[in-house]
């Protein structure tokens, strides 16, 4: 036991002087000139900016370093509903940009694409000779300069006004209501015409 002990005894004092030597010959270890720590350069800290791992912009792939990643750019418009009255049909439309809001008669023109028909249940559409039918509800959807595309339901606005309008008199319908309704429809797309 005794020679155990001995034996880490000199090895403590090995280490040690190892450790002497080591600072010795360190340039850290060195006295300098002044007593202030030299200032790192800003490239010493260039290494926090490139793998912050709070990035939100930051992927695993190193290649990608650097260069902003490009969001697709999705584009949409919906058939929000219909209007038939004496001045003539209407489809009233919403989408993602203010060029999609508006209401639109026979031959107008929406995306690209002339409405050939307005009916209670929704509008043809026709572009290149090719047709569309988008229901009430419906949207029509593209993403960056891809073509359009049905893409079903608007989810915001399935639910959000009644589908369809329309000033025939019917032996179910009361008239008092229905006809103040369209009144404010009316009212409301001549002032948006004006």
């Amino acid at each position: 036991m005794k020679n155990g002990r001995a034996n880490a005894i000199r090895f403590q004092a090995r280490f040690g002087a190892m450790l002497i030597l080591l600072a010795a010959s360190c340039p850290a270890g060195r006295a300098q000139g002044t007593n202030a720590p030299a200032r790192p350069d800003d490239q010493a800290f260039k290494i926090l900016t490139e793998r912050n791992i709070f990035d939100p912009n930051r992927s695993s792939d190193s290649s990608t370093r650097g260069e902003p990643r490009k969001t697709a750019r999705v584009e949409s418009f919906a058939l929000v509903g219909t209007l038939s009255y004496e001045k003539g049909n209407f489809a009233f439309f919403d989408g993602s940009g203010f060029a999609y809001r508006k209401a639109l008669e026979t031959g107008d023109t929406i995306a690209g694409y002339k409405i050939a028909e307005i009916t209670a249940a929704g509008v043809k559409l026709e572009a290149n000779g090719k047709q569309v039918v988008l229901s009430v509800g419906m949207q029509m959807k593209k993403q960056d300069e891809g073509e359009w595309q049905l893409a079903g339901r608007a989810e915001s606005l399935a639910a959000s006004v009644p589908a369809t309008a329309s000033n025939e008199k019917t032996e179910n319908s009361s008239s008092g209501e229905e006809s103040d309704v369209l009144k404010k429809l009316m009212q409301k797309r001549e002032q948006e015409l004006k």
